[in-house]
């Protein structure tokens, strides 16, 4: 568990996400995209510690179409369960960045900062929440 200070309670949450770099080439991965969204910047979301299941909003999202990255997207959500996504991870970009800014977990009126780091992964399916405008 984690706190914001001693004056408050130790509650389970998120610390660091990384995900080490692969071998694949993040352009290629995209080129055999057929009809996908490209989730540049994930923002807010939540994750059921019990069930891995999650939800996380789109921050900066781009349409797929035929392998090429096509037309802005808005107001998206990412929804799944974290442990049945990790299987569903069929390419690993080898440009790992980790985030030069410090983002924050806010649970219970508390906010702790956190740290976020991956390459670019393709994932065979996931499900995408949202309102077509």
């Amino acid at each position: 568990g984690r706190r914001e200070s001693y004056k408050h309670y130790p509650l389970p949450r998120m610390r660091n996400t990384y995900i080490d770099a692969g071998k694949d080439n993040p352009d290629d991965l995209i080129k055999g995209v057929k009809f996908g969204i490209y989730a540049k910047s994930l923002g807010g979301g939540q994750v059921d510690i019990v069930s891995g299941n999650f939800v996380f909003e789109v921050n900066e999202g781009y349409l797929i179409e035929n392998g090429e990255i096509t037309y802005q997207i808005r107001g998206a959500n990412l929804i799944g369960n974290g442990p049945e996504i990790m299987k569903k991870v069929i390419g690993v970009g080898n440009d790992l960045e980790i985030e030069k800014r410090t983002g924050s977990c806010g649970k219970d009126g508390q906010y702790i900062p956190v740290g976020v780091g991956q390459p670019t992964i393709l994932v065979s399916e996931i499900t995408v929440g949202g309102t077509q405008i």
